[in-house]
């Protein structure tokens, strides 16, 4: 048994993974959604029977509200609920951002590294299964394995260590907006304006490929070029996560790993929500992929945005396409539209408010 579930994580991703006995199933958690997803996260674990609380690692991918709140609320806030256990946390936090092998010993940390969740991981199993060190993909070195239990097969692909350095002078700024108590809406400097329309016309594959073709200007936020992009590999089914990555790293991760492209996975965990700033033709040429797996509520910032839906449509290798959507949202529901799944060769699925969406591979 291998399941994916996206569970509805407002503008952000919670993604809970499950293998093995579907009776008693090895897991892992990326990410957990902003903080008040958290507290509906912590709900649902405790209602599972204790045997079903034991997490074979917890990731937090980057700094970004909608993925680091939701372990804030659940962990670092409250009372771990009984019974809850988790073997590793994956997080890179400022001491790792030199890109260091290992941290036997944590410095001492000054006022604008000592946030909210460092002070927390401290006392608890951090980065363990890499020695204390980062979480990263090194330049000219073999890409790094973790065997979890169960058979689990973990290749990290990213980030680089180049991309860690580059957050440094930006993580006083980035983690206070990330650990903040109360959401504020937070402009994205350097891109333009994002979101999807409400209403969109696509009457002919034509039209299809000059949405797909649109130039949008790429994503060059710090905190998005640092998450940890994972590729878990089970029963003989891979899945890329890829965190709010940059596609133009992907595509770099994707053929060091695989350079006989496309790389053939059962399921992507689009980046960035599928923002325009990461899809790219070039990604999408790197990978054959049937499930396209995006999470957003489309809150605060409208995704999915329309060009990289678009983008996925008409450059994927894989036909027909699987759009799988963790909630419906006004968004992303015009996607669902029959004459255009007919036309383009795609059929959409939605998650539920409640439990999102799972997906059984």
């Amino acid at each position: 048994m291998l399941s994916i579930q996206m569970l509805p994580a407002r503008e952000g991703d919670a993604i809970w993974v499950r293998w093995g006995e579907k009776c008693s199933p090895y897991q892992m958690l990326i990410d957990m959604g902003t903080e008040d997803v958290g507290k509906v996260l912590r709900q649902k674990i405790s209602a599972l029977p204790e045997a079903q609380r034991i997490f074979e690692a917890i990731v937090v991918t980057h700094i970004d509200a909608d993925h680091i709140g939701g372990l804030l609320s659940f962990f670092v806030d409250s009372e771990k609920p009984p019974g809850v256990s988790v073997n590793d946390f994956w997080f890179n936090g400022y001491l790792h951002l030199d890109g260091r092998r290992s941290s036997s010993t944590l410095e001492k940390l000054g006022a604008v590294q000592a946030e909210r969740l460092t002070n927390w991981l401290i006392s608890q199993p951090w980065n363990t299964l890499l020695d204390g060190g980062s979480i990263c993909r090194r330049e000219g070195e073999p890409l790094k394995v973790i065997e979890l239990a169960g058979g689990m097969r973990v290749t990290i692909l990213g980030p680089t260590v180049q991309r860690l350095k580059e957050l440094k002078p930006d993580w006083d700024k980035e983690i206070r907006i990330a650990t903040q108590k109360k959401e504020q809406a937070r402009s994205a400097s350097g891109l333009e304006p994002m979101g999807a329309n409400l209403s969109l016309e696509l009457p002919s594959a034509q039209s299809l490929k000059k949405l797909a073709k649109q130039k949008p200007l790429q994503d060059t936020r710090t905190a998005n070029g640092s998450s940890i992009v994972l590729l878990l590999e089970y029963d003989d089914k891979r899945i890329l996560l890829a965190g709010d990555a940059f596609a133009k790293d992907l595509v770099e991760a994707v053929t060091h790993f695989s350079p006989n492209l496309p790389l053939q996975l059962a399921a992507f965990k689009v980046p960035h929500h599928c923002s325009r700033g990461n899809i790219s033709e070039q990604l999408i040429a790197t990978i054959n992929c049937q499930n396209w797996l995006i999470s957003t509520d489309g809150s605060r910032h409208k995704h999915p945005d329309d060009e990289g839906i678009a983008s996925i449509l008409h450059y994927g290798k894989y036909s027909p396409v699987n759009l799988l959507f963790n909630v419906s949202s006004k968004y992303n529901s015009k996607w669902s539209n029959s004459e255009w799944q007919a036309r383009f060769n795609y059929s959409t699925a939605y998650g539920s408010d409640e439990n999102g969406y799972s997906l059984d591979l």
